[in-house]
């Protein structure tokens, strides 16, 4: 009867063999999370990246959002990184341009070259900012660029180039040249 079948379809799922693979994912999810509750920062981000990525877990940027804002807190430049990321596109929260910066100037600071470009691209394109800033777009593209990041290498002559009046005054492109070799010069001590 119909009954029979369904029953013996209902032992046959329950019976049915977990992939090794998926097993094991869910095995290490569960010890990061609990090696995480002792505060260590890079744990933390590793937790959030398993949210993040849903290893071991369901993806859940809200609860990868939660893990690298602790791991960030602890001054980890990476999960600084990744919540600018988070909050230029919204993902686990809303969408936060002023955040972005925010998190993305951190982790600039430290020489992430990633978050450098963000943060020029945030300048360049005037996300929630009143108008564009060529001097400060300039001024990240050109460090990112320097140390290695590709697109800003390739952007940031670019950006260079509108360093003239009307946009940016003599003075104004002077200081902000003086600024990146100044920046760099301590970046690599």
């Amino acid at each position: 009867t119909i009954f029979t079948l369904l029953a013996t379809f209902a032992v046959n799922a329950q019976d049915k063999p977990i992939n090794p693979a998926v097993l094991k994912a869910k095995q290490e999810f569960e010890a990061k999370k609990s090696e995480a509750a002792k505060g260590d920062p890079v744990v933390l981000y590793e937790l959030g990246d398993l949210y993040y990525f849903g290893k071991g877990t369901t993806r859940n940027y809200g609860e990868a959002l939660k893990a690298y804002t602790e791991s960030a807190g602890k001054g980890y430049v990476l999960a600084e990184a990744n919540l600018g990321w988070m909050h230029w596109s919204g993902l686990g929260t809303g969408r936060d341009y002023k955040k972005a910066m925010e998190w993305y100037s951190k982790a600039a600071e430290k020489g992430h070259a990633e978050s450098q470009s963000g943060l020029a691209e945030i300048y360049y394109n005037s996300r929630g900012l009143p108008k564009r800033d060529y001097v400060n777009a300039y001024k990240w593209y050109a460090i990112a660029g320097a140390l290695g990041n590709k697109e800003a290498a390739t952007f940031a002559p670019k950006v260079q180039a509108l360093l003239r009046e009307p946009q940016v005054t003599a003075e104004q492109k002077s200081k902000v040249e003086v600024e990146v070799k100044a920046w760099l010069d301590k970046y690599k001590k």
